[in-house]
């Protein structure tokens, strides 16, 4: 005869089993997320921009950094979250023509660089902006630089070197570091052409990861540092006569992982070309390339920008732009979706960075491509929770369109 207590124990040991097969089956069922469908609204900044370079803090403070005044005066542009309110300031001026790159250090405070014929670094300390300039004396320094800090507040710089200090060409992307107050650079390929387009993030250990373009052989490489040794991939080769690795953008995903957009042209800048926005992503011992848009690019290396981030299900969106088009393609975890975020006008270039915060809000500056005025596109995902998305769709392999 079983007794009561038999019976307690039997109970507890089959109420335990259950609660562990459904914790087995929720932890193997797929992550799901809700649909995705979104809106956008624009704020207007300033009446003038090119090159510009948004980030979003931790708060949902906005930063922007971007080039003024027809193209001669570096400025920062702020709103706080909770305001409507912009603020701009000069921080540079009496340049030349020149690209930029903002980001965050660990206290959310702005750091920019710029390549006006020479690589300058502004930053603020907390009371007041610092500017310096990296690798004086050593040539001329044009096109892209971009910028990563480490959570130990150091900062990681990569730029294009044209010139030597004697005027023949350089042509080779360099990588710097502030150590003990002094910029150390080397060299980091020395293919020739190769950083004209360039991207930089650092991982949790402070390693530096790049992203950059060979032009001439229209390719697109991965390098990442470590042990003071640089690991160079072939990311991406041109198909046909077309070239790639323009216009790239680098994030690393939750493991650890580098993602990357870029686009593949084909060669004919003068008269404008054909080509198609590119995204890539580690697969098994190379790398898995797809199609997400068929794109038109005017004759100008300016018209090839394009930003990746991913949200917080790990889906990837880009802004990219498109014959005069801004536009936002997004992955739901089934299918890359396309929308126009600011419409083709009169400006064939719009000087475009997109930033997420961290619930998932989007925002794009640009310049407007009716009056060349300075904008911030604001996105919202506004879809009622009518379906949900599988998000461990996200990590199985796509194949290519």
């Amino acid at each position: 005869m079983t007794t009561p207590g038999l019976h307690k124990v039997r109970a507890k040991s089959l109420r335990k089993h259950v609660l562990l097969m459904l914790s087995s089956a929720l932890l193997l069922a797929p992550s799901r997320a809700a649909a995705q469908s979104w809106t956008w609204t624009q704020e207007s900044v300033d009446v003038y921009a090119k090159f510009t370079s948004l980030a979003v803090d931790q708060e949902g403070n906005i930063h922007i950094a971007y080039a003024a005044d027809g193209g001669s005066a570096l400025k920062y542009a702020f709103r706080a979250a909770a305001s409507s309110q912009w603020f701009t300031m000069v921080l540079d001026k009496q340049l030349q023509d020149f690209s930029t790159y903002i980001t965050l250090d660990p206290r959310g405070d702005p750091q920019i660089c710029y390549t006006p014929r020479e690589l300058k670094y502004a930053r603020w300390d907390g009371k007041k902006w610092i500017i310096q300039q990296i690798a004086a004396g050593t040539g001329s320094i044009e096109y892209n630089c971009t910028l990563a800090v480490g959570a130990d507040n150091t900062p990681h710089v990569i730029w294009y070197h044209t010139r030597s200090a004697d005027g023949s060409n350089y042509l080779h992307l360099k990588h710097a570091t502030l150590v003990d107050g002094v910029w150390m650079a080397k060299t980091v390929d020395f293919n020739g052409e190769d950083g004209k387009w360039n991207s930089i993030v650092l991982d949790a250990s402070g390693n530096p990861h790049l992203t950059y373009s060979v032009f001439p052989l229209g390719e697109l490489k991965y390098a990442s540092l470590h042990g003071g040794e640089w690991k160079v991939q072939l990311a991406a080769v041109p198909t046909g006569r077309a070239s790639a690795g323009m216009g790239n953008c680098l994030v690393l995903n939750s493991q650890n992982q580098p993602e990357m957009s870029f686009y593949e042209s084909s060669i004919g800048f003068d008269s404008g070309s054909s080509g198609s926005l590119k995204f890539a992503r580690p697969k098994g011992e190379g790398w898995a390339v797809e199609t997400v848009d068929v794109v038109f690019q005017r004759g100008s290396w300016v018209g090839f920008r394009s930003s990746l981030v991913l949200d917080k299900h790990g889906f990837p969106h880009i802004s990219y732009e498109d014959a005069g088009s801004l536009k936002h393609a997004y992955w739901d975890g089934t299918k890359w979706h396309k929308q126009v975020v600011a419409p083709r006008a009169e400006e064939p270039y719009l000087y475009s960075s997109m930033a997420i915060d961290k619930n998932d809000v989007l925002y794009i500056s640009y310049r407007d491509p009716t009056d060349g005025s300075l904008k911030v596109a604001i996105g919202r995902n506004t879809a009622e929770d009518k379906g949900t998305v599988d998000t461990t769709a996200v990590q199985q392999d796509r194949q290519p369109n």
